[in-house]
């Protein structure tokens, strides 16, 4: 056997267990993400530089249903639906309870929220951190 075939099967087995590696772990991360609740769905949307926003598909829900909040750097958004007495022959559709946080950065803030057609729009902004002036440090 040369040396260059026992670089190659050296190096097909480094590289396959690498991937069989970065493969389970990976695996495991998507796996533990289907676990976590994901109703109601949402999208992160970039309008423009430092404007961004969230659209959330709350088909069902009204404006009176939804709380919106920010608190200390948490974006909560909370939705109740009134308990109809209605008979279902087959429900597909998914009206409940619901509670979903984001973290903000400390520069975000909330621009507006809308309740339209079924999708709650919240924009985003930004406000520039202010510079901090420049402090001389005297050497000891």
């Amino acid at each position: 056997m040369t040396n260059l075939e026992v670089f190659n099967n050296l190096n097909k087995q480094l590289f396959n267990g690498s991937t069989k590696f970065f493969d389970d772990a990976f695996e495991t991360i998507f796996d533990s993400w289907s676990k976590v609740q994901s109703f109601p769905f949402y999208n992160v949307v970039k309008y423009s530089k430092g404007k961004y926003g969230l659209e959330i598909g709350l088909a069902g829900y009204n404006k009176e249903n939804v709380l919106v909040e920010v608190k200390d750097g948490i974006l909560t958004i909370e939705g109740k639906v009134e308990d109809k007495n209605v008979d279902y022959v087959q429900k597909g559709l998914a009206f409940r309870k619901f509670f979903k946080q984001f973290e903000l950065a400390k520069d975000v803030v909330i621009d507006e929220a809308e309740m339209k057609d079924g999708l709650l729009k919240i924009k985003l902004g930004y406000n520039e951190p202010k510079e901090i002036e420049g402090v001389k440090i005297d050497i000891k």
